[in-house]
């Protein structure tokens, strides 16, 4: 009989623009939102709406050739985004420079000839693991339904019940990629700040699809999948200890307990492919455990 321990689990989570989330943002780009020579634009919405890093697609409601990204000759386009301090917009090629933020790694753009009104929407299919977790907990549950109120026909689809879930994560706090986090940066990796953003994203809400791992190894792995709500997030302070991070979650829809061989690319439901990336899990020494994957 196999036993195993609780260093081996982890958490790997997706911007998710499910539910509300996948609303469509409008906005109206006036020629005078757009630096050129900065690289840089704006929105008429809250700057907290999107999050550094975030896949998001912009398009135009009428189908028009979008002027806004240099040599772009399209009605839409995807990019990641970086939000400045001023609430203004920069969009890059990958994630890593999304994250840094860098003039000279934004793509350059153009100011539209006339008014454009522009729908923007967060998506992104990659998977990524949470760095800094040292622990989490994942619950679910079977709710009672009361059926008397309904019709034969739907009784024998609710006689069991509905399934919910609810958890919570803990970790040491960490907001920006930095020594010795900065390899990072090569794996895509999401850090713990990435949660208390999330919750006050409100227009978009704060939503992500995560992948539980209770077991992890390339040929055969044991993990729950379910699309996840953030309802809190809490911070630890205590003097000359480690500041922790602590996120409660309830699920939304279904939950899967998978068990197979998570590749680098995972079918999911709607068809998308997500990358699994390598990932590091904080044992009780607080020393990174290398997670391995398939090339």
């Amino acid at each position: 009989m196999s036993i195993y321990l609780g260093s081996e689990g982890q958490i790997a989570i997706q911007r998710s623009a499910v539910g509300t989330g996948a609303q469509a943002l409008a906005t109206t780009l006036e020629p005078g939102d757009v630096t050129v020579s900065e690289r840089r634009f704006s929105a008429d919405f809250p700057s907290s709406v999107l999050i550094n890093g975030d896949h998001v697609e912009i398009a135009t409601q009428d189908k028009s050739i979008l002027q806004l990204v240099k040599g772009h000759a399209k009605p839409d386009g995807e990019w990641y985004c970086h939000i400045d301090k001023a609430g203004g917009i920069r969009l890059y090629t990958d994630f890593d420079n999304a994250i840094i933020g860098k003039k000279s790694d934004a793509l350059e753009l153009v100011a539209p000839t006339k008014s454009q009104k522009l729908y923007i929407r967060t998506q992104d299919e990659s998977y990524n693991f949470v760095g800094q977790t040292t622990e989490w907990s994942l619950t679910t549950q079977r709710e009672a339904v009361d059926l008397t109120v309904l019709g034969e026909d739907f009784r024998d689809s609710y006689a069991n019940g509905l399934i919910s879930g609810q958890g919570q994560t803990s970790c040491l706090w960490e907001y920006k990629y930095d020594k010795p986090c900065d390899t990072w940066k090569l794996n895509k990796k999401e850090l713990p700040h990435y949660y208390a953003q999330l919750l006050l994203r409100l227009e978009q809400g704060s939503l992500f699809k995560g992948q539980f791992f209770i077991h992890y190894e390339p040929s055969n792995s044991v993990w729950y999948q379910a699309d996840c709500v953030v309802t809190s997030v809490g911070f630890a302070f205590a003097p000359q200890q480690l500041v922790r991070t602590n996120i409660q979650f309830v699920t939304s829809g279904e939950i899967k307990l998978l068990i197979g061989a998570p590749s680098n690319k995972l079918a999911l439901e709607d068809n998308n492919v997500g990358r699994l990336n390598t990932g590091l899990l904080l044992q009780d020494s607080y020393s990174p455990i290398d997670l391995e994957t398939d090339d």
